[in-house]
């Protein structure tokens, strides 16, 4: 049989959810339980998951996280998705069943649009792959009031979660004043509608998907999302894409979640941020790094002569007012980068040797000044990943 992760909180979904599959007997169970430890119901609630499993001889593993600060319900869905992950790995699982039901479904749905929010589907997949795993939910077409009849009838215990009868989160807002009184006509009626917009928007996403960094066809805000999520694995909303849309069309650099984006030439680069170098070497010496290489040998532009008068020097990233003295007199680095044109994102990241006086003595592309600069040259760099 094959191993299976089944998320249980001990709620009338999840129970109903475990009890099926136990029957069901196609898969060989592992219960992953989360106990945030933030009501007072929340041992109760692991007490019956324990009694369950131990009952039917289900293994299980309990979570106790410690909530600090931030979004509660943002942190929660981190944390116990990292801990089915944990158990995954552990039971040799790729599948992890959770319990959302047909009223989480169209729950979300309904947050979804009132936040205007970007998502790679409406509502919830019934399947979808993470990190290694695969998140099953095969109750989408339960009511939630159809599985508490479940576990009344087939005698599985469960509990009630209180802060689900409060009105202190959105979702509960939306469950009470519009899910508690829909039909299950009208339930269904939502689902079709949800269905549908996600087949439109699927077709929407696949032709937009073809962007391929080209600024000159004028990218739409959709276009622009797909192309950075490409990197950055994160969906961004309308408004924020439409803004950074129109800073694009200038001749700046946008940082973005870790991300250097620029519109060079036409064309959309985006480049993965990298630390700032500042190494001090007391001595000669020759090192291959991931960043630049200080080598015996190489090319008459990557030569440097130094002597002990110029050490300690300073491999480090280039600073605005960094100057150059060439033979023709000095030159500002930043007038280089101009004259070549090279893209804002390799400049954030270039980088010159300083000597001991505080002078830039070599830079990448230019050379050395005119000082460092001899027919036996004991230092060449070159430097790497540009």
């Amino acid at each position: 049989m094959q191993n299976c992760i089944v998320a249980v909180s001990g709620g009338p979904d999840s129970m109903a959810l475990l009890d099926i599959l136990r029957k069901g007997g196609q898969y060989s169970l592992f219960v992953a339980h989360v106990n945030y430890q933030k009501r007072e119901t929340a041992y109760r609630d692991e007490t019956l998951v324990k009694e369950y499993c131990d009952k039917y001889q289900i293994p299980y593993k309990v979570l106790y996280p410690v909530y600090e600060k931030g979004n509660f319900q943002s942190w929660a869905r981190e944390v116990r998705y990292a801990f089915f992950k944990e158990c995954a790995l552990e039971f040799g699982a790729s599948l992890v069943f959770v319990a959302h039901q047909m009223d989480d479904l169209i729950e979300t749905y309904i947050f979804q649009k009132r936040r205007n929010m970007i998502c790679d589907v409406y509502g919830l997949a019934g399947q979808t792959k993470r990190e290694g795993y695969e998140i099953i939910r095969p109750l989408l077409m339960w009511e939630k009031k159809e599985l508490e009849e479940y576990c009344i009838v087939n005698k599985v215990p469960y509990g009630i979660d209180e802060s689900n009868l409060t009105d202190h989160y959105t979702r509960n807002q939306i469950r009470h004043s519009l899910m508690d009184s829909m039909s299950k006509e009208e339930k269904i009626s939502y689902l079709k509608r949800i269905d549908a917009e996600n087949i439109r928007w699927q077709k929407e996403k696949e032709q937009a998907q073809k962007f391929n960094g080209d600024m000159s066809n004028n990218p739409s805000w959709l276009e622009l999302e797909l192309y950075l999520n490409r990197y950055t694995h994160k969906n961004y909303s309308k408004k924020h894409m439409c803004s950074l849309l129109e800073q694009l069309h200038k001749n700046i650099l946008v940082e973005i979640d870790g991300f250097d984006v620029e519109n060079y030439q036409g064309h959309l680069i985006v480049s993965k941020e990298k630390e700032k170098v500042h190494d001090v070497y007391p001595c000669l010496t020759y090192i291959n790094k991931d960043t630049y290489c200080l080598s015996r040998e190489g090319k008459t532009i990557e030569s440097i002569c130094v002597s002990e008068a110029d050490f300690p020097l300073v491999v480090r990233t280039v600073h605005d007012t960094d100057v150059i003295q060439m033979r023709f007199g000095k030159k500002k680095v930043h007038r280089f980068f101009i004259d070549r044109k090279i893209p804002k994102v390799k400049r954030k990241y270039w980088l010159v040797v300083e000597n001991a006086r505080g002078e830039v003595i070599f830079v990448p592309g230019i050379g050395c000044n005119v000082e460092h600069f001899g027919l036996k040259p004991n230092l060449f760099m070159l430097q790497c990943n540009l």
